[in-house]
């Protein structure tokens, strides 16, 4: 998700993201799932010098909702 409000990181914040390939490494999600997502608005991103950066908080978040939880058992 593109943002431009008053909540847009710094760009000193943004410089230290994680980028979509850094991310992938960390979710063990391809780059195009995660374009894919960020498009959705699954998953905050930014855009910053033509690439797409993610906040920490971002995408511990979206890992997070990545998680089901289990059936208990009957």
């Amino acid at each position: 998700m593109e943002s431009t409000d008053s909540t847009t990181p710094t760009p000193e914040t943004l410089l230290s993201a994680f980028s979509v390939a850094q991310a992938e490494d960390i979710t063990a999600r391809s780059s195009f799932v995660l374009r894919a997502d960020i498009r959705a608005g699954k998953l905050t991103a930014y855009k910053f010098g033509g690439l797409w950066r993610i906040l920490p908080s971002d995408l511990e978040a979206y890992r997070a909702s990545l998680i089901t939880p289990s059936r208990s058992a009957r």
